[in-house]
């Protein structure tokens, strides 16, 4: 395999969206961090949603456990130069980034 190849591999096994990490002034914010360290780097959201949902953790064969996890939404208002950016926290942790227009 060429080195081209090989390197064509690595490139397309990285995830995408770690180039894509939110920027606040000279900060940037990274899946993982906390509502804290993300409030300490943006600001305040523009708007805030909340809602529990139930999932089921299998822990053998024939037994589940109900565990409830606090989804939270904050949503950046990017203006009219800048894109809109929603984050989605679960149990306190950032865990996905979605740009918007």
């Amino acid at each position: 395999m060429s080195r081209f190849a090989i390197v064509l591999c690595l490139g397309l096994a990285l995830p995408w969206h770690a180039a894509e990490a939110m920027r606040c002034g000279k900060d940037l914010v990274r899946e993982g961090m906390t509502r804290y360290e993300v409030r300490e780097r943006c600001g305040e959201p523009d708007d805030i949603s909340r809602r529990y949902k139930t999932v089921y953790r299998h822990m053998a064969h024939d037994q589940a456990v109900a565990i409830e996890v606090e989804i939270e939404e904050w949503f950046y208002d990017g203006g009219s130069n800048r894109l809109d950016r929603l984050l989605r926290f679960v149990n306190g942790r950032l865990v996905r980034e979605d740009v918007g227009s």
